[in-house]
């Protein structure tokens, strides 16, 4: 069974192999990542969140030709096969760093070759918001988090606003006992 982690943890920095069939059931895994991302509320989960050593993860796509809005479903052993020039500012969290939240730089799209779960080839074109959380997934397969697309300083800056996010939030919310 599987179960989110959470930063500092080593899977987190850690390069994925590449998925073998033979070994993991696809349709099995992504329908628990999904639950899992669905349970947390995200938009995307990769195999390193999870504990999971293969190139696999759920996204949840917006407008995406040929998928359905708000279904999400695995992408197995990517490969970028294009890169926009263009590229976009947008603020970015993680799962696996809960309420922290940073501007990153990305791709504004991107032409991706995968694997589906029944192991068929497949050609992506992604864009914009798209685009970026194919990014962020992408990136964990190879140890990259977010937080290494920044500046120290600006990851030092989203890190206060956490802690007085979550100090605040622990005030509001404690109740007193009589």
């Amino acid at each position: 069974m599987m179960k989110l982690i959470h930063a500092p943890n080593d899977w987190l920095e850690k390069t994925v192999k590449p998925f073998n069939f033979d070994e993991h059931d696809a349709p099995s895994i992504e329908k628990e990542m999904v639950e899992i991302m669905d349970k947390e509320r995200g938009i995307g989960l990769s195999a390193n969140q999870v504990e999971l050593d293969a190139q696999i993860f759920v996204i949840k796509p917006t407008d995406l030709k040929g998928y359905e809005d708000n279904k999400g479903f695995a992408i197995i052993n990517p490969k970028i096969t294009h890169v926009s020039q263009e590229t976009i500012i947008g603020e970015e969290g993680c799962l696996s760093f809960p309420f922290l939240y940073i501007k990153v730089k990305r791709p504004y799209g991107l032409v991706v070759d995968c694997l589906d779960i029944a192991g068929k080839e497949c050609t992506i074109e992604l864009t914009g918001w798209n685009a970026r959380i194919f990014g962020h997934e992408y990136d964990h397969l190879y140890g990259i988090n977010f937080i290494d697309r920044v500046s120290k300083l600006r990851l030092e800056m989203a890190r206060k606003k956490r802690s007085k996010y979550i100090k605040k939030y622990d005030q509001l919310h404690k109740r007193r006992v009589i």
